[in-house]
């Protein structure tokens, strides 16, 4: 947090994971314009995406204990396998 921007950024994807939460049943179509942004205009390396999830999913695990079941768990990283899916999806 004492990084500005990586804070910032922080917020940018916390705003990307709510929008595809509100388009659950198109989030790949609704990544596409972020798909292609992050791999053409900053080249980030598509194994990143996975990554990013990883830690958000520890974070959340850590955060909310035993209210973390196994089948919220399940269901989280299935939402989050669509979203690194779509987001490497200008990659392929």
């Amino acid at each position: 947090m004492a990084n500005q921007k990586v804070a910032a950024h922080g917020t940018v994807v916390l705003q990307g994971l709510k929008k595809a939460l509100k388009n659950m049943d198109d989030i790949k179509n609704t990544y596409t314009s972020l798909s292609e942004h992050h791999s053409e205009k900053l080249q980030v390396n598509p194994g990143n995406f996975q990554l990013l999830g990883d830690c958000l999913t520890v974070l959340i695990a850590t955060r909310l204990r035993t209210e973390f079941t196994p089948d919220i768990q399940a269901a989280w990283q299935k939402f989050l396998s669509v979203v690194v899916s779509a987001l490497r999806r200008q990659y392929h």
